[in-house]
């Protein structure tokens, strides 16, 4: 029996830690995954277990509920226990302080004492509740108010930092359908998208969500992808095209006929992703975990050394130096690495999906971050892996119309993406006229239309069918031209160009701005690939590649270089994508495969996303570099302070929660940053 439980009011890892550690120990219990950067607890048992009841009795706090919030309620509390600590400066009343330090501090001294007893020792609440009460047996009454209104209030804040991370991936999973309109004959019935079958055809209403991958039966219009994509531009779609789930209708209804039952869609596949990627660490997060282990038993270990040896040695005061260790307690928790650090990468991740990349990992952030040479497929991924006719010349007496009008209707019935773009510019298709169809393999097709013999291909195909032709024509090829011949007699040539993604040539100015080499290969011609590569500014470009050269390539001419990111959509892609030190997968509505080995999934299939995420991973290193320094020079620090004499206790809590909450707060810039190049080919 598997269970999924969303956490309020999780905001601390250790907590984290805590709840996964003792749940696993409970019988019946078979696994335990919580996932703290998106509060969601799972649980496989055997049978019943009393999970709100555990997590209770380790966090009071801490609720079960079927969506994330935040909680205010914490704040009333520290409003007035600022209020008495105000108040008991002004009337010098030492027992306000004691009491503003109950307000705030009843709940941590309550969870210290439940900790104790189940073995969790060095947790903050047991250092802060150990330094606090030292400090009023001293007779240090403000500081102990001071060190708790701080912790309190900065924990608060602390958490809604987290709880706004969160949000950004969680209102992804909850923006899901929860009801669709099945269609049964002349009737609607509203049922669970998690109950459809394949072959079912739903009805999406205006301004509702595609739950399941589908192709449209009835119904035309725009559809808004940004939920999954990113991107704001509406896309227009027609009867027959395939549809993915998580799109908003905007205009019409459209009727859906299912392909893919719920679990298998590509917005349940996209989630998944989401909550799988914060599990794979980084290695800057499993080196603060690690550190994080050792570097709280030795302050402690230090501090009860300061507080009671030393005395001992000198003969000093035990008094003043059970202040310095007190206030070394405080210091001594990790949560400002612990926090910020993984909060940092799933700041990132979060970010990237709502532009609709996904990266499986914060270790793919890391490699991003150090790409020095991005590597490109060419159809399907820098091209739309589709032409426009850019000329139609007619000879021998054909007009350009009767050139067009003949190869349109000749290719009407190929799949070839040269075939479709030429019977798309001619639109008016009369398929009765088209008899014994024939596809000639690797060479063109030919058929009659309208009684007549009609040949469309390459030149190889005039040879191969014996029809005359001008010697000019053959170098022709080299253009992507198609020859047509209408009853053996050459009848002229189509030009076509392969169309450029809109943000192919952007993508690719940027990169080599970024000191980053670009590269092409392709499985195409080097005369198409180089036509795209003259465009694209001159890039290195290898062409003619089946998949296993590809990989030969990366492996021996390329990723010796540095860092390397390979980007693709096709099958004979996968290969390169597994074997590169990050693989994109370009079009995440494209094929499964591919996205089951790529690293990074770009749903809309532009090349500037690749961009994206290469600025949003070097700037997430750099926060997470600025993290790390600043949390361990400042404890550093006010450890150095403690030890000689020279730190207040709430300087400590400075070092402690203060630092927390500055690295919590910075990690967040990430969530806020704005593009940092010209926007003007969005």
């Amino acid at each position: 029996m598997k269970k999924r439980y969303y956490l309020e009011n999780l905001h601390c890892p250790d907590c984290a830690t805590k709840i996964e550690r003792t749940l696993s120990k409970v019988n019946n219990v078979k696994k335990v995954k919580l996932n703290f950067s998106l509060g969601v607890l799972d649980v496989e048992s055997d049978g019943d277990v009393d999970v709100e009841g555990i997590v209770s009795s380790i966090e009071k706090d801490i609720r079960l509920v079927e969506h994330d919030g935040r909680k205010y309620s914490e704040l009333f509390p520290i409003i007035l226990a600022s209020t008495l600590f105000v108040l008991s400066f002004v009337f010098n009343f030492w027992y306000l302080f004691i009491l503003s330090y109950l307000l705030v501090g009843y709940d941590v001294l309550i969870k210290a004492v439940k900790n104790l007893r189940k073995g969790f020792v060095l947790d903050e609440n047991f250092l802060m509740s150990i330094a606090t009460i030292g400090a009023i047996f001293l007779k240090q009454y403000e500081e102990a108010a001071t060190v708790m209104l701080l912790y309190k209030f900065g924990e608060f804040l602390q958490e809604m930092a987290v709880n706004r991370s969160r949000r950004s991936v969680r209102l992804l999973i909850e923006a899901m359908p929860k009801k669709t309109w099945l269609v049964q004959g002349s009737q609607l019935q509203q049922v669970d998208p998690q109950d459809l079958e394949v072959g079912q055809v739903i009805l999406v209403k205006p301004g509702e969500k595609v739950p399941v991958d589908g192709v449209i039966v009835e119904g035309n219009g725009y559809l808004d992808t940004s939920p999954i994509t990113g991107e704001s531009t509406p896309r227009y779609i027609t009867e027959w095209e395939n549809v993915p789930a998580g799109v908003i209708v905007k205009e019409t209804p459209m009727k859906v006929k299912v392909l893919k039952r719920y679990e298998d869609s590509s917005m349940t596949n996209i989630l998944r992703l989401v909550e799988s990627a914060s599990e794979r660490k980084a290695k800057t997060e499993r080196f603060i975990t690690t550190f994080a282990r050792y570097y709280t038993p030795a302050v402690v270990s230090f501090s009860a050394l300061i507080a009671f040896v030393i005395p001992l040695l000198t003969r000093q005061s035990i008094s003043q130096w059970i202040n310095r260790g007190l206030i070394l307690l405080v210091i001594s928790c990790p949560c400002a690495l612990v926090l910020a650090v993984p909060l940092a990468y799933f700041a990132a991740i979060g970010k990237l999906s709502k532009k609709g990349i996904l990266v499986k990992g914060a270790t793919f952030l890391d490699v991003l971050a150090n790409v020095k040479n991005v590597v490109f497929d060419k159809t399907g991924t820098l091209t739309h892996g589709d032409f426009e006719i850019s000329k139609i010349n007619g000879v021998n007496g054909f007009s350009q119309d009767e050139v067009l009008m003949y190869s349109a209707h000749a290719e009407a019935n190929s799949n070839h993406p040269v075939a479709v773009s030429i019977t798309k510019a001619y639109r008016q298709i009369d398929h009765s006229i088209v008899k014994d169809f024939h596809e000639v393999n690797g060479l063109g097709v030919k058929c009659s239309v309208n009684g007549k013999m009609v040949h469309v291909g390459n030149d190889k195909l005039l040879h191969f069918e014996k029809i005359p032709h001008p010697h000019t024509v053959c170098d022709l090829d080299k253009n992507s031209a198609v020859h047509v011949a209408i009853d053996k007699e050459y009848a002229g040539n189509i030009h076509l160009n392969e169309r450029l993604k809109r943000t192919s040539v952007d993508a690719v100015k940027l990169l080599q701005k970024k000191d980053i080499d670009v590269y092409i290969l392709t499985g195409d011609s080097s005369e198409k690939t180089s036509i795209i590569s003259e465009k694209l500014h001159g890039v290195n470009y290898y062409a003619q590649l089946l998949a296993q050269d590809k990989l030969r390539i990366l492996e021996e001419k390329i990723m010796k270089t540095g860092k390397t990111a390979f980007v693709g959509d096709g099958i004979n892609d996968t290969p390169a994508l597994a074997r590169a030190d990050v693989g994109i997968a370009m079009n995440g509505f494209g094929n499964d495969a591919v996205i089951e080995i790529a690293d990074v999934v770009v749903m809309s299939g532009e090349p500037i996303k690749v961009v994206e995420s290469i600025e949003i991973a070097k700037l997430t290193k750099k926060i997470v570099l600025e993290n790390i320094i600043f949390a361990i020079a400042t404890k550093l620090f006010f450890i150095t302070l403690a030890a000689t004499g020279n730190a207040t206790m709430w300087q400590g809590v400075f070092a402690d929660t203060g630092v927390a909450l500055l690295c919590t707060v910075n990690s967040m810039r990430i969530l806020f940053s704005r593009k940092r190049w010209a926007n003007s080919h969005l």
